[in-house]
């Protein structure tokens, strides 16, 4: 092993395990002062990725970037066929210049004088990772711990516990966000989108604070907005509210949630949903939780709409969607045609141990997927970490096979689809012009950093450094 990896090899270890037994040292520690009667660790605050990071020219030269550049197959005495048994790479140096990848030179090339260096040791870069349904206005992330609580009537009990704490929550909006948004960094995500709540008890003060903390990581983070009314957009009577919010312009999307279930009124509620959007030149992202019985109706209503309106075409969202789950393979094969010739996405938080979506199926059909992390320590789901390589990782296991082709397959997931190979194995990313938002991390290739989830050591956002270190070269 030579220098650079030994080096790489620690650092990875610091980064993942070593952060760990950092924090249960100072536990120990803690404990012991406490019983001289000294001050312990306050458990209660929040410890977030750290924001400060290295500041990087707008032009300079990375070495030792690894790139993925084929499928390697390999012929086994007990196989009838040659497989994929593995991924080659290259070492080259890369040139960022205003945001972009201006060249990719041979690791040996020469670099001109004076133009500043860093060294990527020899890690996998990997295309920036995109959160595209995420509700970053509100979380318990950023201050004391809490679990969600019980629930007996279903989500309605949600709301009611989310009408008694968005008013306390809201003084510390912008804060709690901007802890989540440096958790994404520090996962590789630098692409979201977030929906945001719309009701009658915060009224537009989420929306307010949720651009204002955009606004922030302007620089870091590319961000689109979903107005949602949270509480029913008819239940809620938040029709106008949501034209307020719209009117105030900076907002992407217009959202809906179980126009039956909540709403108690499909038709009206999808109408106006569309109305909304039509009116304000918006795309449409809906929240549907319910059954077959309810939900394809509704869908099979807004591309009635989109068939009407041709501007909705392209710019429509169905997020959640479990009533696909139930469809036999010739429904879902009807279904995802018209959804494929509208230009209808599907929005996935990839919901394990029920509800197993066809993300594959409708991949494969032609349906632009887009996953994201949802709810995030928040009073309606105690999990998620922001990490879309990890969302990656548990489609790989639900719906591909553990070889090397289908997991390398599966970091589309995070991406968007932006690959370093495409399906033949010819290299497709990076290019030179490709905009300079990636990943460094510690893996061999795709199919590796999908199963092992290695640390992001380097975050790239068109060309700045988000998240992480570059050592200088040299």
């Amino acid at each position: 092993m030579n220098g650079s990896q030994v080096e790489l090899s620690r650092r990875g270890f610091m980064a993942g395990a070593g952060a760990g037994s950092l924090a249960l040292g100072l536990g120990l520690a803690a404990g012991a002062k406490a019983a001289d009667g000294k001050s312990m660790i306050d458990v209660g605050a929040v410890t977030t990725p750290v924001s400060d990071v290295t500041k990087l020219p707008d032009a300079y030269h990375l070495l030792n970037v690894r790139l993925e550049t084929g499928f390697v197959e390999e012929k086994k005495s007990w196989l009838d066929a040659p497989v994929i048994a593995h991924t080659s790479t290259e070492l080259k140096t890369l040139r960022i210049a205003g945001g972009k990848i201006a060249e990719i030179l041979d690791s040996k090339a020469a670099i001109p004088a004076g133009m500043a260096t860093y060294d990527a040791q020899g890690q996998l870069l990997l295309p920036t990772f995109r959160d595209m349904h995420i509700h970053l206005d509100k979380t318990f992330y950023g201050g004391p711990w809490e679990a969600t609580l019980p629930r007996e009537h279903g989500r309605a009990d949600r709301i009611a516990q989310e009408r008694e704490i968005l008013l306390k929550l809201l003084p510390l909006a912008e804060e709690r966000t901007a802890a989540m948004v440096r958790l994404m960094h520090s996962h590789g995500t630098t692409v979201c989108r977030s929906h945001c709540n719309v009701d009658p008890v915060s009224k537009l003060g989420n929306l307010e604070h949720l651009k204002a903390s955009f606004e922030r990581f302007k620089d870091t983070l590319d961000s689109k907005i979903i107005i949602f009314p949270q509480h029913g957009l008819l239940a809620s009577n938040s029709v106008e509210l949501m034209r307020e919010a719209l009117k105030s312009g900076g907002v992407s999307y217009v959202g809906g949630v179980d126009p039956s279930a909540f709403d108690n009124a499909m038709e009206k509620s999808v109408d106006t949903t569309v109305q909304l959007a039509i009116d304000f030149n918006v795309g449409i992202d809906i929240h549907i939780h319910e059954p077959r019985q309810t939900a394809i109706p509704a869908f099979n209503r807004i591309m009635d709409h989109m068939e009407k309106n041709k501007q909705l075409q392209g710019n429509v969202t169905f997020s959640h969607a479990y009533s696909l789950a139930e469809l036999s393979k010739e429904e879902l094969s009807d279904i995802a045609a018209r959804m494929k010739a509208l230009g209808v996405t599907l929005a996935s938080a990839v919901p394990l141990g029920k509800d197993a979506m066809p993300l594959r199926e409708l991949h494969e059909a032609g349906i632009k997927v887009i996953c994201g992390t949802d709810s995030t320590m928040d009073w309606w789901d105690s999990f998620g970490n922001c990490d879309m390589l990890q969302k990656a990782n548990e489609i790989a296991r639900i719906q591909y096979r553990s070889t090397e082709f289908e997991i390398n397959r599966t970091l589309g997931y995070a991406t968007g689809f932006v690959t370093p190979l495409n399906d033949k194995g010819e290299q497709v990313w990076p290019k030179v012009g490709d905009e300079a938002s990636m990943n460094l991390l510690p893996a061999s290739c795709s199919a590796e950093a999908v199963a092992r989830l290695p640390v992001r050591n380097a975050v790239f956002h068109k060309g700045k450094l988000a998240y992480g270190t570059l050592p200088k070269a040299g």
